[in-house]
């Protein structure tokens, strides 16, 4: 049996101002109720202070062995983001922008 590994080289880059993010809408139906809901739950809960960000289908970038990879989950809660939330408005990127 061979068992191949693949290194994989992870730098944390800020999206080019001119790269074309897909506009897709959303697969799922539910999504944004269910995005809204969790959001609401953490802000009638006190738990969302001026520096988070909650997000839905936002692009998450990493630059993976040279090539940018971006992820757009149904909804992310970001505890800590540095900088303005006009500085992450179309991508944020952990480690170069704010937490993991």
């Amino acid at each position: 049996m061979i068992i191949a590994t693949q290194a994989y080289q992870i730098t944390w880059e800020k999206l080019p101002d001119d790269y074309i993010l897909p506009d897709d809408p959303a697969d799922n139906i539910y999504q944004p109720a269910q995005a809204s809901a969790l959001t609401e739950s953490l802000q009638l809960a006190g738990k969302l202070p001026p520096s988070c960000l909650t997000t839905t289908n936002y692009g998450i970038c990493a630059t993976v062995n040279g090539k940018i990879v971006i992820k757009a989950p149904d909804w992310a809660y970001i505890p800590e983001i540095r900088g303005t939330k006009k500085e992450v408005f179309r991508s944020y990127t952990p480690e170069l922008q704010g937490d993991k």
